[in-house]
């Protein structure tokens, strides 16, 4: 019942519908998912989408729904690396399905910086201000590629997630104290950076920070900033 509803709820020939579930017998780092789509998706198209949210793919079986004329559910066996916590991904299952069913239709980035929604519980929104921090950095040189910037996130998730309140308190127009909040933030960073023994993601760690705090003006928190970002960033406050 559930499966018809679902595939009765696709807007369109291009809508897709996630649902996320565990099974009794799971192990904690397995989850299932359902696809819900009017066409079946080449396995090549979602198996990467997959990946890079941080899932391994275990099994796959396609069911055509009344010959595929209602449409088509796609069933997937996932795991989360060993340690996983497959119902914490299962209990925000909402925003989690939603950012895979934007990816899989073309409208989210498809990069390993989406992990970061699955593995450490961020929020779509600062996967998206991680990835355009990301690129304005690429542009300056630094050597740490993707795989560095969001493997580092994703292990000092306690630093990472004040870099996000620091990026809100120094630009959200509706931040309140928003000077005071950063002073204390930025304590809060200085005292997660020295328990960071990787150098390599000290430096990574301290060159977000540096392009936050270089950050002159953004359109982040503006309706403008769904067609495209823009930040305006005083280079010379940043290393490199």
């Amino acid at each position: 019942a559930i499966d018809i509803r679902l595939l009765h709820g696709l807007a369109g020939a291009w809508d897709k519908s996630i649902r996320i579930y565990r099974n009794p017998e799971d192990s904690a780092e397995r989850l299932r998912l359902k696809l819900y789509s009017h066409d079946a998706i080449a396995l090549s198209e979602v198996v990467p989408a997959f990946e890079n949210f941080g899932f391994r793919v275990i099994d796959e079986m396609t069911t055509a729904i009344d010959g595929g004329a209602l449409g088509h559910v796609q069933r997937f066996v996932l795991e989360l690396p060993a340690g996983g916590n497959a119902q914490a991904v299962v209990d925000r299952a909402e925003v989690v399905t939603e950012a895979i069913a934007q990816v899989i239709e073309g409208v989210a980035e498809n990069d390993r910086f989406n992990e970061l929604i699955v593995t450490a519980g961020f929020a779509p929104r600062a996967v998206v201000l991680f990835r355009a921090l990301f690129r304005y950095l690429r542009q300056t040189g630094t050597a740490f590629g993707m795989a560095t910037f969001a493997d580092t996130l994703r292990r000092e998730q306690g630093v990472a997630r004040n870099l996000v309140a620091l990026f809100e308190a120094l630009h959200d127009p509706a931040a309140q104290d928003g000077s005071d909040k950063a002073t204390a933030i930025q304590a809060e960073i200085d005292a997660g950076l020295e328990q960071v023994s990787s150098i390599d993601e000290d430096r990574v760690l301290r060159l977000i920070r540096a392009v936050i705090t270089a950050t002159l003006r953004t359109n982040f928190y503006a309706p403008a900033a769904a067609e495209a970002l823009a930040f305006k960033i005083d280079s010379a406050l940043v290393p490199g």
